[in-house]
């Protein structure tokens, strides 16, 4: 039974040696201070005083593109591009070889299109019969382009 009352009065002991440290100054103090201020703060824009600190951050709307409306951008500027190089080819004063990096990039579009395409489902089945049959009019223009027909 003694010992049971010795474990009792270490437990007294330590209880006001903790007091002691945490009344004393030091880093512990200057987080209590520092919390102090916040909380001070706090209370302050809780009676009207509006903190923009601590205000709520509005969230950015976001423009969210669906695969149908990135196929058909792409499949617009496919046109365009070729509706371009018909008007370059058709020019006298161009040279073929100005013409060449347009159809690279006329090829290089034509195959992400359709890429893209591989992700539509069936509900945009004329979008994708219109994607695909532009995407091989540029490649068959490039192919064109390149057996050398248009020398």
């Amino acid at each position: 039974m003694t010992n049971i009352n010795n474990i009792q009065s270490i437990s007294q002991i330590l209880d006001s040696q903790s007091t002691k440290k945490s009344k004393s100054s030091g880093p512990a103090q200057g987080f209590e201070s520092l919390l102090n201020s916040v909380l001070e703060k706090t209370q302050e824009s809780e009676q009207g005083i509006q903190a923009t600190e601590l205000g709520e951050i509005p969230a950015m709307d976001f423009d969210i593109q669906t695969v149908s409306s990135i196929v058909t951008d792409k499949t617009d500027k496919l046109l365009t591009s070729l509706e371009s190089y018909a008007y370059k080819l058709d020019d006298g004063n161009i040279t073929l070889k100005e013409i060449e990096p347009m159809l690279e990039e006329l090829n290089a579009d034509a195959a992400s299109l359709l890429e893209e395409t591989l992700s539509l489902g069936e509900d945009d089945q004329s979008l994708i019969d219109i994607a695909r049959s532009t995407a091989v009019t540029a490649k068959t223009e490039y192919l064109k382009f390149q057996r050398g027909d248009y020398l």
